[in-house]
């Protein structure tokens, strides 16, 4: 016994391990701390709703939620880094600790505070993304969402690292002692943990593993996303007409009963169909929107295919979902992607798109529309110093963003005009931007209401559409003019003044009725003699096919994931609602609403509003199935759109192989927005 205690003496004397963990020791109490703001902000208690009703967890319980923290941090990471540690030389031993160290907390912190906005923690690419696009703006507005701790933390492993480095030199063996007890203590409880049979929920997971997860865009249903990665382009469709119930294409009463006629997109932002709804409100204030309801398909139950306007836009040209800007994918070549667009270019058609082009260096819309099929885009003479990165077209003042809107109004009338005079065909989208949220008061009270404020900017919108409907009669093509209303998405974001920029989000990480229903009507003059109300829900996917079935456009078809609003199969088909974004996705179908949150657990609700009673037990059937719906829609999204871009860039404009993407990518272009941003 005695040679023992002589052993561990001389070994702890020698040893430097407390040392080389002391900075480590930084990072685990950071996680545990992070981990517990989680806890009492309201991430694990909605975990804990599929384990119990209420919620809520006793103190014992709670502590059981750190299991695998406390062993990840104090006993199989730490032994880790110690291996590694000493296979190098003595003096790197400290550096290694120190820089493993800032590199994880640097992940965790940023993670935990993109968790905080958004509900859900986000991949390596969109925070690399999201750097670059801080050091094209100069703009470092998201780095003030974090909290303090993304300093604070950091300035303590350096703090920490350099007074084990004293030790270190001068011997002080106290502090070697002391972390390695730390750590054997943390170690202990985490071991005394596994003695306890409590169940795991989403949150059991360690918060370092699951911000990994999150960096990593790892998919935990690895079947169903297999089962997506093995399938060629032709493949991914039929998974996807497979798992969302979609009919097979087949040919309407309504198809080709429009030949000719011009398309004109009248495309609100940020309306929900709380605000305005054509289909069940008198619109007694919106004269115009009235007027076109009488030979017009209406939709009670439309949504939009994603709550940020350049991927709604995406889907109501092409039919197809995606949950990323394609933008950045397309930068720098020559690409014709399949849709609506295209299909009336290649038939004759001139196409325009008038509106705000956003120009982030990780969206990249101005390279989006022309891919789209868009010959003719007029956006608004904006100068870059009243503007330099859209905050004031989103957040400004309404006037600025309604002389915008006007001046583009003008070009698309003056472009009618001339179209109609020489009898072309043509296919024009608008976007105002006037009803970006926050929703912005037209002038009118101070205590006006939500509901009035936003309905006040649709009646607004009336007038220009009315103008709009003026000058097609002018022309004489209002008769052979389809015309569709809709928004890209609703309500997101209102004025918090509580909040760093004022803002919060309407929606934080679960599915909301406000923010996915849009209005949607289609006037088809000449065809329908009476209002056709749709029942059944559709989605921005559907608009592409919709307008081209009345033309009776088969060309360029092949990649719809969309049908038809009228069809009435469509009353048993599952529509998906992405908003990844925003920290939640879900679907509806026939059985009713279905929403997956950040924490994994799964509600289901007869409305597009989920509360604490409509979480489903976790070992249920049903939860399985729409787990693996979920994880094969995500995954198929992710891999239908990167396949059909590669389907289609011409193979003179392919990138040789370990070339950049383009210049927003190499190293001079980082290097001239490091020193613009600095």
């Amino acid at each position: 016994m005695r040679k023992t205690r002589v052993m561990v003496h001389t070994w702890l004397r020698k040893n430097s391990s407390g040392f080389i963990l002391l900075p480590w020791l930084i990072v685990a109490m950071s996680c545990l701390s992070l981990k517990y703001n989680l806890l009492v902000s309201g991430g694990f208690r909605e975990s804990a709703l599929g384990f119990r009703a209420s919620g809520l967890l006793s103190g014992g319980e709670k502590f059981l939620l750190f299991r695998l923290d406390l062993l990840f941090c104090f006993l199989y990471l730490p032994l880790v880094l110690c291996c590694l540690a000493y296979l190098l030389p003595q003096w790197v031993r400290l550096p290694l600790s120190a820089l493993a160290a800032m590199a994880v907390e640097l992940a965790l912190v940023l993670e935990a505070g993109v968790f905080q906005s958004l509900g859900t923690f986000v991949s390596l690419k969109t925070l690399w993304a999201s750097a670059i696009w801080m050091l094209n703006s100069g703009n470092p507005c998201p780095l003030e969402e974090l909290d303090t701790a993304f300093a604070a933390w950091l300035l303590a492993v350096i703090v920490v690292t350099a007074l084990a480095y004293h030790a270190l030199r001068r011997s002080v063996r106290w502090v070697n002692y002391a972390c390695l007890a730390i750590f054997g203590a943390g170690a202990l409880a985490g071991a005394l943990t596994l003695l306890s049979r409590f169940p795991d929920m989403a949150w059991s997971a360690p918060l370092v593993e699951s911000a990994a997860y999150g960096l990593a865009e790892v998919n935990p249903a690895a079947n169903a996303v297999m089962e997506v990665k093995t399938r060629d382009l032709p493949g991914l469709l039929r998974l996807y007409r497979e798992i969302s119930l979609t009919p097979p294409p087949s040919h309407s009463d309504l198809f080709g009963k429009a030949p000719d006629y011009n398309v004109l997109l009248f495309v609100m932002e940020a309306i929900p169909a709380q605000v305005f709804d054509p289909a069940n409100d008198p619109l007694r204030d919106m004269p115009n929107v009235r007027r076109l309801r009488e030979h017009a398909l209406v939709s009670q139950r439309h949504y939009t295919s994603f709550p940020l306007t350049n991927r709604a836009t995406f889907s109501i040209f092409t039919s197809l979902y995606t949950s990323r800007a394609v933008g950045p994918e397309i930068d720098g070549r020559r690409i014709e992607f399949p849709g609506m667009i295209l299909s009336l270019k290649r038939a004759g058609y001139r196409t325009g798109f008038y509106g705000y082009v956003w120009k982030a260096a990780t969206e990249r819309d101005d390279c989006m529309l022309p891919s789209l099929g868009f010959d003719r885009i007029v956006e608004p003479a904006i100068d870059p110093a009243a503007d330099p990165d859209g905050a004031t077209t989103f957040f400004g003042d309404v006037k600025f963003v309604a002389s915008h809107d006007a001046e583009v109004l003008h070009s698309l009338r003056q472009d009618i005009r001339q179209w109609t005079m020489r009898k072309q065909r043509f296919v024009a989208a608008f976007f105002p931007e006037i009803g970006h949220d926050p929703w912005r008061s037209l002038g009118g009270p101070d205590s006006a209401s939500l509901q009035e404020r936003g309905h006040a900017l649709a009646v607004h919108q009336d007038s220009w559409l009315g103008e709009l409907i003026q000058e097609l009669e002018r022309g004489g093509a209002l008769q052979h003019t389809i015309i569709v209303v809709t928004a890209d998405h609703g309500l997101r974001m209102l004025r918090a003044p509580s909040s760093p920029q004022g803002l919060q989000l309407v929606s934080h990480g679960k599915l909301e009725d406000i923010v996915m229903r849009v209005p949607l009507l289609v006037y088809v003059p000449g065809v329908l003699s009476s209002p056709a109300v749709i029942p059944w829900p559709s989605s921005h996917i559907d608009l592409a096919p919709t307008v081209l079935d009345l033309l009776g456009v088969t060309a360029g078809r092949e990649l719809e994931e969309g049908k038809a609003i009228w069809n009435p199969a469509l009353a048993k088909r599952r529509v998906f609602l992405p908003m990844d974004t925003f920290g939640a996705t879900g679907f509806v179908d026939r059985d009713g609403y279905y929403m997956r949150n950040t924490a994994g657990t799964i509600f289901k609700s007869s409305t597009l509003h989920f509360s604490d009673q409509d979480v489903m037990a976790r070992d249920s059937a049903e939860v399985a199935r729409v787990q693996d719906r979920l994880a094969i829609e995500d995954e198929l999204q992710r891999t239908l759109v990167s396949r059909v871009l590669l389907s289609y860039v011409p193979d003179a404009a392919r990138p040789a192989a370990g070339s950049g993407r383009g210049t927003a990518f190499t190293g001079a272009g980082i290097w001239s927005r490091l020193r613009r941003f600095w």
